[in-house]
């Protein structure tokens, strides 16, 4: 871990955006706050980030989305190849709860890195895998699981620091 990540880490927030923990994570303003706790609290999310960090040709940023919301959506992630590298862009609407979503969605960008066959498990039942109901997108329980873990470690180290 790099003295940077630790810090952060004990901090409980990231640093300014000139001093982002990874170039190729790029993370709006209005959910430092909320990445950092994960990145404190939560060892599921230490993973998350950390693999997403050291994968060779992926670009995440995370921003604010009025669209997602009107969508019916909380969250959505376009993910886009492009002569070898994987852009991933994490658009949180207005509602619901940032450290869910954002764990939720980084858990959808890791199943694209381990090439999980989305489409082929989405027409299987019981693979944890369904197709969203009039849209192109796909629901996993790997996901699911995902944030509801973050939510609970960010929740249970908070409560043991008393923030």
């Amino acid at each position: 871990m790099t003295y940077l990540f630790a810090a952060i880490i004990a901090a409980g927030h990231l640093a300014e955006p000139a001093q982002q923990l990874s170039s190729t994570i790029v993370i709006s303003p209005l959910y430092r706050s909320a990445v950092g706790a994960m990145l404190r609290y939560s060892p599921t999310f230490q993973r998350q980030y950390g693999r997403l960090a050291r994968a060779p040709d992926l670009r995440v940023e995370i921003g604010p989305s009025v669209l997602a919301g009107r969508a019916g959506e909380s969250a959505v992630t376009r993910i886009v190849r492009r002569s070898g590298r994987i852009e991933a862009d994490v658009q949180l609407g207005p509602a619901g709860d940032p450290v869910l979503l954002i764990a939720h969605e980084f858990e959808h960008i890791l199943e694209q890195l381990d090439e999980v066959d989305l489409l082929s498990m989405a027409s299987r039942s019981g693979t944890g895998v369904r197709l969203v109901a009039g849209s192109d997108n796909f629901e996993t329980d790997r996901a699911i699981a995902a944030g509801r873990q973050v939510v609970d470690e960010v929740r249970r180290g908070r409560a043991r620091d008393g923030t």
